[in-house]
């Protein structure tokens, strides 16, 4: 209790040098993207802006780093260099991320199936909680993801060299970027980084936990005649090993597997207005390679165990206008999924199958006085038909005090890999079988908050219920002779709540604290699998030397136990995950104009831990004990 209560009165920033800068412009809204609101208030609009500046190696796992801001947020790691995002305890399909400006595509249902793009480009990452994007689609049951790209910079140029390199596991890379004003091409970056395996906190070498990755990005903008047009191009390698698990007794031990990704993105945006309304169109193309092979690469060719590529087309459209005293949106959506497998492929546990779904969306927005409404719908139509809705009411009682109450509803057909999936996935560790049967998952959402704002203080809280009809999960069986895991469905529910705080009672020093946790249950009252455990945090910065820019900050996460778990987890996890605590800490500098120096140290304390949802817990593995990382950035 005394470290809670330690945590609650000490601690964490949204990072100074966030801070000293220019606010953030938030950008995801319930029926539009891109719409930009110089408003980081998160009860308005339900929106946590995360930023990423802060950040000195931007490799895929620095996402891990961003968790700590939001409370709803945990970051499910395999071996430390890929992540899956979890919003209010639930991922995979559940979470959609927004990237480029539309909808990435990566099977989040694989075990490994994470982020696999470096953070080149991206100014800040938002999150909204719950069902409530009608234009990415309110399948999103859990919330959406959306990474903000930078935009160009009012004036002049900047060029930009950032090197890291650290202990156990630590990345070794390099960062380049150039970053300009004006039309046209107006930033470019490329990344390369390499992960070397990583020591957990009792000393032993975890096998397979090793990545590399290289990446490139373009972003552009430019007027042609009273059109304004944005494009994007990311191309991404990245291979990376599978953590090893460790034999049974009187088993012999097997070499960890590799995975091998190869994706490129594109994206293309055109705004212009037509009287009143204002017209924006988002275009997507997506296609990445996926391989799996049951050893590691180490140079030589071999087959792979499964293989596959995933391409994505995705098409949105919207009009606005001032209506009245409201907003008005209408839009449309459309996408394209198709999966062919590779001929060289050993085993194919999916089959070469397309998905596509088209949907109409309508929104209406009204702010008076005191009062904020703002209601919307979405028809769908394509592989699986469905609706869904959101009514929002939000009352300012005061200046400081402000409450808001939100119903929705959400429905999620099921996707490719939950339908066809037969086979055994080396990265999820598990012989899976799909249903092709499966119906529409539908969801009620209800959720409530409460927000407190004054000059060096603010807090928020929110509580929510969700209650699901034809809940998709994974249930083990062993009927067959040998363990496997269906998709099955059943009627659910998940609750919990999340609250924030914020103090700073002087501009050099910050304290935060934040808490979540969701409760996921079937209708018997077990307990749904693969939820995130409950986890609170505390953390603070202060400006040492304001001048030289000398900071230094303080984390601590707490992860509740995962006590109650589903039959699925009681055998793939062979048993409860238990409590455990994370203390980092940072320290900032200059060393002259445009160059300055990083050093942070991840889980200080060397604890011996696991994430629930990790695939090195799943294998009985732990995660990185005390990890020490020195950077070096150069500005010209």
């Amino acid at each position: 209790m005394y470290k809670f209560i330690f945590g609650l009165c000490a601690a964490l920033p949204l990072m100074l040098w966030g801070q000293r800068d220019t606010s953030m412009v938030i950008e995801l809204g319930e029926a539009s993207v891109e719409v930009q609101r110089d408003n980081p208030a998160a009860l308005s609009t339900q929106v946590w802006a995360i930023p990423v500046r802060t950040l000195a190696d931007q490799g895929p796992s620095a996402m891990l780093q961003l968790s700590r801001q939001a409370p709803a947020l945990q970051l499910a790691s395999v071996g430390g260099h890929t992540v899956k995002p979890i919003l209010r305890g639930l991922g995979g399909y559940r979470v959609v991320t927004a990237y480029q400006g539309w909808r990435y595509d990566n099977m989040q249902g694989g075990a490994e199936h994470g982020l696999d793009f470096p953070l080149l480009g991206v100014d800040h990452v938002e999150v909204m909680l719950g069902p409530n994007s009608l234009s990415l689609g309110t399948d999103a049951m859990a919330g959406v993801l959306y990474f903000s790209d930078v935009r160009p910079r009012t004036s002049g140029r900047e060029q930009a060299l950032v090197l890291s390199g650290g202990t156990n596991g630590m990345p070794l890379s390099g960062q380049y970027s150039l970053h300009r004003s004006g039309p046209g091409l107006y930033y470019v970056g490329a990344y390369g980084g390499f992960n070397p395996e990583y020591r957990d906190g009792n000393g032993d070498t975890v096998h397979g936990t090793y990545s590399q990755t290289l990446a490139i990005r373009a972003l552009g903008a430019w007027k042609l005649g009273q059109t304004q047009h944005r494009i994007k191009l990311t191309g991404v390698q990245r291979r990376f090993g599978l953590p090893e698990r460790e034999p049974l007794p009187g088993e012999e031990p097997e070499e960890h597997g590799d995975q091998l990704v190869q994706a490129g993105h594109f994206a293309w945006e055109a705004e212009r207005s037509l009287g009143p309304w204002k017209v924006r169109a988002v275009t997507g193309l997506q296609s990445s390679l996926r391989a799996e092979y049951d050893k590691a690469l180490d140079g030589e060719e071999r087959e792979p165990h499964i293989a596959f590529n995933l391409h994505t087309a995705s098409q949105t459209t919207t009009l606005d206008r001032l209506f009245g005293a409201g907003h008005l949106t209408f839009g449309a959506h459309q996408q394209l999924r198709a999966l062919r497998n590779d001929d060289h492929a050993e085993e194919e546990i999916y089959p070469n199958a397309e998905q596509f779904q088209s949907a109409l969306f309508a929104h209406y927005s009204y702010e008076k006085g005191r009062h904020t409404r703002s209601a919307g719908v979405r028809a769908e139509v394509g592989a699986f038909a469905g609706y869904a809705a959101l009514l929002r009411y939000a009352y300012a009682w005061s200046k400081n005090v402000s409450a808001q109450a939100r119903i929705s509803r959400g429905t999620r057909g099921p996707q490719l890999e939950e339908r066809f999936a037969f086979g055994t996935h080396i990265g999820a560790g598990r012989f899976e079988v799909g249903d092709p049967n499966l119906r529409t998952e539908q969801l009620w959402n209800a959720d409530l908050g409460i927000n407190f704002e004054a000059e060096r203080f603010d807090a928020q809280l929110t509580a929510f219920y969700q209650a699901y009809q034809d809940f998709i999960y994974l249930t083990p069986n062993d009927s067959s002779g040998s363990w496997r895991f269906y998709h099955v469905q059943g009627d659910a529910r998940v609750y919990g709540a999340e609250a924030r705080a914020h103090w700073h009672p002087s501009e050099r020093f910050h304290v935060h604290a934040q808490a979540a946790s969701s409760i996921g249950e079937d209708a018997m009252g077990n307990a749904l699998p693969f939820m995130a455990p409950g986890r609170w945090g505390a953390h603070f910065a202060y400006e040492l030397l304001p001048k030289q820019r000398l900071h230094a900050e303080i984390h601590y996460d707490r992860y509740l136990a995962k006590n109650r778990l589903s039959p699925t987890e009681l055998l793939f996890l062979d048993g409860a995950t238990p409590a455990y605590g994370l203390w980092s800490a940072s320290l900032t500098g200059r060393i002259r104009e445009g160059a300055s120096w990083n050093v942070e140290v991840l889980n200080a304390t060397n604890t011996a831990f696991a994430h629930h949802l990790s695939l090195a817990r799943a294998y009985g593995l732990l995660e990185a004990g005390r990890q020490l990382r020195v950077s070096l950035r150069f500005a010209w």
